[in-house]
């Protein structure tokens, strides 16, 4: 396809069809990527902004995210065949079309950081506090790389297994739910429209990883169904963290859930089996599998970027990119400069997923009717 703007060319053909994936796979793409280490910790931040009411903010964040989605998928309909990188090509040009395909880039490998290095402190804070922050960083790099280096067939199929095995961990919030006081609940919207806004907001870091739809699009074999697939993925990402919400809301005082860092696996804390007392480190254990769809999502995604912005092959660009991440993690060491780093993330995150695919919605429509203007039809 001509842009129009330097002769640039952009590829619109299919991809190959062994790299392609069934649709329905979609749903547990969106699910594994939502659900990471922001699962772990969400609550406390959603409640110092809305109060008992953080569940509806929660609400509020999945009634937008599917907007959000909708918007994506409107815009993937237009041009079916590109993924992100070669929609901004197309649209803006080579060189400007560069940049911003370079920011995208840049994004995810830094979420793919922040990822990493939130899931090492949970790790070093629960089960290894001497645990060297290279070390567990080296391994989660290897794992990546060896994932992506499958292909986005091996990496969609990690985020299959991911789901299956570790959904039957929200069953175990049945032990907290048994000391519920149902009463923290009440009043219902006692916190204010902007609280519960701010709520909404600050659960832009928790969840986020729908955008990946941007990037697996082409790969999709029945587009068709991709919608129904990607928003009942959100649906279902969308329940797990009320319900996780909910029960930590009954479950804690507010005074001590203004205070627990990883209210998830606190409330995993009280479950308890003759054979097994602490059923946290298992849950910990078993949340690398959790992690790991979102981690090589984004590392899929990013050293994509490096193909399609400088020709690179993506399998150096990986190479690279998992260097960077066991560096640069080493030089984040305590809990306020994670925080730092979750804080700009967050902010980055609310702009390029929840604001720009409505700018770049626009602009296709423009050029489109642009197009249709100077040609007369």
């Amino acid at each position: 396809m001509n842009n129009g703007q330097g002769g640039v060319k952009v590829k619109t053909g299919s991809p190959p069809k062994r790299l392609m994936f069934s649709s329905f796979l979609l749903f547990f793409v969106i699910l594994a990527n939502q659900v990471g280490t922001g699962l772990s910790g969400f609550q406390r931040i959603i409640f110092q902004s809305a109060g008992h009411d953080a569940w509806i903010s929660v609400c509020m964040a999945g009634a937008w995210s599917h907007l959000t989605v909708w918007v994506m998928l409107r815009t993937l309909k237009l041009n079916p065949n590109m993924d992100l990188y070669e929609v901004h090509k197309d649209l803006y040009g080579r060189y400007v079309g560069g940049i911003i395909n370079a920011l995208i880039m840049l994004y995810m490998l830094t979420a793919v950081i922040v990822i990493s290095r939130n899931y090492v402190e949970m790790v070093q804070t629960w089960i290894f506090p001497d645990l060297p922050t290279w070390l567990l960083s080296a391994f989660l790099a290897m794992l990546i790389t060896y994932g992506v280096l499958g292909g986005i067939r091996i990496v969609v199929g990690i985020a299959f297994i991911s789901a299956i095995l570790t959904i039957w961990l929200i069953i175990f919030l049945y032990f907290p739910i048994r000391y519920a006081e149902w009463t923290h609940l009440t009043p219902i919207m006692e916190a204010s429209i902007s609280e519960l806004a701010q709520g909404m907001v600050k659960m832009s870091l928790t969840i986020v990883g729908f955008e990946i739809l941007m990037f697996v699009y082409p790969f999709i074999r029945n587009k068709h169904r991709a919608p129904l697939s990607a928003h009942l993925g959100l649906f279902a990402t969308t329940v797990i963290y009320v319900a996780v919400m909910l029960v930590t809301i009954v479950y804690f005082s507010p005074g001590q859930l203004s205070k627990t860092v990883w209210a998830t696996f606190s409330l995993f804390k009280i479950v308890a089996f003759p054979f097994l007392e602490r059923f946290e480190y298992v849950a910990i254990s078993i949340w690398m599998l959790v992690v790991l769809p979102n981690l090589m999502m984004y590392m899929w995604a990013a050293s994509k970027g490096i193909k399609r912005i400088f020709g690179w092959k993506q399998k150096y660009a990986l190479y690279t990119f998992a260097l960077i991440l066991v560096v640069v993690s080493i030089f984040f060491k305590t809990r306020l400069q994670i925080n730092i780093l979750n804080d700009i993330f967050s902010k980055a995150a609310l702009t390029i997923v929840f604001g720009y695919p409505w700018v770049l919605y626009a602009a296709v429509l423009f050029k489109q009717h642009f197009h249709k203007k100077r040609e007369g039809i």
